[in-house]
């Protein structure tokens, strides 16, 4: 709708100008066309700037949006060595790395008997955003979720690259249920899908 205002508000600025210059050859009163011209002009330009390419506003996809910049460093190949270092030196490594990677994001934990990595959240605008989420679940491919997950799938698969199968890699905020949980470089469990 605002980009429809922007046209017609082009539009008339360029009218009113030709019935300027119309005025300007034939002598006439140019007073009117000069007021239409600058009213046309201030409305089309306020119409650009209201489009949402330039508003930054703070929906809770805006904040999914922002949140896509922080990377969670799809495909990262993880370094574990096998010469003399155990697995749990290795799962430990990896941890190390994926704590480092996604310090944006959150904390990670690692429970070693259920083979499982945990990102608990603590960025702001991730936590609002799934928060926003739970609350209408339709928003997420506005929100760009689908992006994050394809991400996150791309990092399990390293984990299972790194270390093996049966590694699972989960999102939570807080105490709650994971939101997201991957294994094996597949999605098991996508809340919002």
């Amino acid at each position: 709708m605002i980009l429809g205002f922007a046209i017609m508000g082009g539009l008339i600025t360029i009218i009113a100008a030709f019935s300027l210059a119309t005025a300007i050859q034939h002598g006439d009163s140019k007073v009117g066309s000069i007021v239409l011209m600058t009213l046309a002009l201030l409305g089309t330009i306020f119409a650009i700037w209201k489009l949402p390419y330039w508003s930054q506003d703070n929906t809770p996809a805006s904040h999914t949006a922002k949140q896509s910049q922080i990377s969670s460093q799809s495909g990262q190949a993880f370094s574990a060595s096998s010469s003399g270092v155990t697995q749990a030196d290795n799962e430990q490594s990896v941890k190390q790395q994926l704590a480092k990677a996604l310090t944006k994001l959150g904390d990670v934990t690692f429970d070693k008997s259920s083979k499982t990595y945990t990102l608990t959240v603590t960025n702001s605008d991730l936590k609002q955003t799934i928060a926003a989420l739970n609350k209408k679940p339709s928003l997420a491919k506005q929100a760009k979720w689908p992006r994050f997950v394809t991400n996150f799938t791309k990092t399990s698969g390293s984990l299972e690259k790194s270390l093996g199968k049966g590694y699972t890699l989960q999102i939570r905020v807080g105490k709650q249920s994971p939101v997201l949980v991957f294994k094996d470089g597949y999605v098991v469990k996508n809340q919002f899908e």
